[in-house]
């Protein structure tokens, strides 16, 4: 289908090129008998679709007429939904990360009570656990009764959450309060993923994905340093009391801005094949569309309140606006267990899960060794380290986002068909896995022989860390979700629980690995395990195709 080329055609929803029309029958027809019978292809699909074609890039999945249909809102709207969605992930687990700046302040008042440091310390291992609990609840809950439901009352948990923390009078109270919280916070990891897929196209995932995460750690690097300088001036419990107020916030504007985004679609829509007749206002002078005709970002797409209610205000407000199925819950909760066992979602999963064990040993060692001769920094200023995952942050909004979407949609306009291939997205995994598995080498031996480097290598390989662990979420999320956009729920809470699961276990035992083997030895394992993680993702990205395919019949 030859489109009229302009601007694109998210951008144009705002500028109104996304046209309203009251009455479809006046527009031209298309062909009825080719579109509304059923397509010739298999009911299977593997993630190849096309994704450019004639200088255009092919909209994925198809959007529909329906002003229901998430993917026509606006551009603007978007944006905001994105913007309190990221409000909610820092209310939600940076209240949970920061405990390690805020314990020095905590501690005491429970050793004087009598509570053991073994006690104390479960108030950061307890909530870990709740974080993937909540995932594996919410996720099939999501799919039966719609994500708007699950957030609203995901965000008025983390609220009261909140204020039973800042308000408890016993450790038990305290203890059970972050456990709510981490319950409630757990959606950040799966199920605001699922919201921002539901509205953004394929060529746009890996950038919105990433704005998503790095402003996330930009606002919770700069509340971890603020931490210990609030809890000191106005005590711990004040830290709690800011959260209430920004997650309380966070529930008021979910509820007026964030509309439901389930929205059920064909297969042929994953493909990128138009299965509504009243998408596309063709002119008369334009052949017919046939079926599997596709639609670019340079057509002009037409909302038909004709056959569907129009979107408004109050249609936003509903809680639940999807036909509640409770069945879903255990479909879901099985396809979670099928796609664990994908070999690329296996891959990606615990490629994550490594690299997140690999930086709570950082993390663990890093501070005691800064303290320590020759470095001998001030305690108050090993926070500070946090300040170089700002520039990490701001540097992958490019190198992760941007440039993953810009290779996709390259190589796929460098073929004749101009098919994309979902391998063609972990092209972007390989700087950031080779230059953070030098780094661990050389970190190592840093920990066991302190003054042979200078100590920016410490402040780099700590800050560089967060490059793969974005690199491999925003890379592999996005890879995975492409590859199986019908299993997308199950995925965005494998790789969660996943990653939670192996960091733990990893991690876990640092302190014994290090005074048992040494620190050189401890993370040359790690270093050695990281380079098998590299070549069986060179074998993923030359394979992949076939896993995919193989898996397929799985997915639908």
């Amino acid at each position: 289908m030859d489109a009229p080329h302009s601007s694109d055609a998210v951008e144009r929803a705002h500028n109104g090129e996304i046209s309203v029309s009251p009455d479809l029958d006046k527009l031209p027809k298309m062909n009825v008998d080719a579109l509304g019978r059923e397509s010739s292809e298999s009911s299977v699909f593997d993630g190849t679709a096309r994704l450019a074609t004639d200088g255009a890039t092919v909209l994925i999945p198809s959007p529909s007429s329906d002003p229901q249909d998430p993917l026509n809102l606006p551009t603007w709207r978007k944006a905001l939904i994105v913007g309190i969605l990221t409000l909610y992930a820092v209310s939600g687990l940076c209240i949970i990360s920061a405990l390690g700046a805020l314990i020095v302040f905590i501690a005491p008042e429970y050793i004087e009570a009598g509570i053991s440091e073994e006690a104390i310390s479960s108030l950061q291992t307890y909530p870990s656990l709740f974080l993937g609990v909540g995932n594996i609840i919410s996720m099939p809950l999501a799919v039966a009764v719609g994500r708007r439901p699950i957030l609203l009352l995901s965000t008025l948990l983390l609220f009261v959450g909140a204020v039973l923390c800042a308000t408890n009078q016993s450790f038990a109270w305290h203890l059970g309060a972050r456990c709510l919280v981490s319950f409630a916070g757990a959606q950040c990891q799966a199920l605001v993923l699922l919201i921002i897929y539901d509205i953004y196209f394929l060529h746009q995932r890996a950038s919105t994905f990433q704005w998503f995460s790095s402003a996330e750690v930009l606002f919770n690097s700069s509340l971890v340093i603020a931490s210990a300088y609030m809890a000191e001036a106005l005590g711990w419990r004040s830290w709690y009391w800011m959260f209430s107020i920004l997650s309380g916030i966070c529930f008021v504007l979910s509820f007026l801005f964030v509309p439901e985004t389930y929205f059920e679609r064909p297969l042929s829509a994953y493909r990128g094949e138009i299965s509504d007749l009243n998408t596309v206002a063709e002119p008369a002078s334009q052949p017919l569309p046939h079926y599997g005709a596709t639609l670019t970002d340079q057509d002009k797409r037409v909302i038909d309140i004709q056959h569907h209610k129009p979107r408004t205000f109050r249609s936003d407000l509903r809680i639940f606006a999807v036909d509640v199925n409770w069945g879903k819950t255990v479909t879901t909760l099985k396809q979670i267990v099928q796609v664990f066992w994908f070999p690329h979602v296996l891959w990606v999963a615990l490629l994550n899960g490594f690299f997140q064990g690999a930086d709570v040993s950082i993390q663990i060692t890093y501070g005691s060794m800064l303290v320590s001769p020759p470095y001998n920094w001030a305690k108050t200023s090993v926070s500070l380290i946090q300040l170089g995952q700002i520039f990490i942050a701001i540097l992958c909004l490019p190198l992760l986002g941007w440039a993953t979407d810009k290779t996709a949609t390259w190589m796929a306009r460098r073929r004749r068909d101009g098919m994309h291939e979902p391998e063609n997205r972990l092209v972007n995994l390989v700087f950031p896995l080779l230059f953070n598995l030098m780094l661990t080498a050389l970190y190592g031996d840093c920990v066991q022989n302190p003054g042979k480097y200078h100590w920016m290598l410490v402040v780099v390989t700590v800050n560089s860390y967060l490059l793969i662990l974005l690199a491999g979420s925003t890379v592999g999320t996005t890879y995975l979700v492409d590859s199986h956009p019908m299993r997308a729920g199950a995925i965005l809470v494998v790789i969660p629980v996943t990653r939670g699961l192996v960091s733990f276990g990893l991690s876990k035992r640092t302190v014994d690995y290090i005074a048992n083997i040494g620190a050189l030895n401890t993370f040359g394992i790690y270093t050695g395990v990281g380079f098998i993680f590299f070549l069986l993702g060179v074998g993923v990205f030359y394979h992949g195709k076939r896993m995919r395919a193989f898996c397929a019949r799985w997915a639908v």
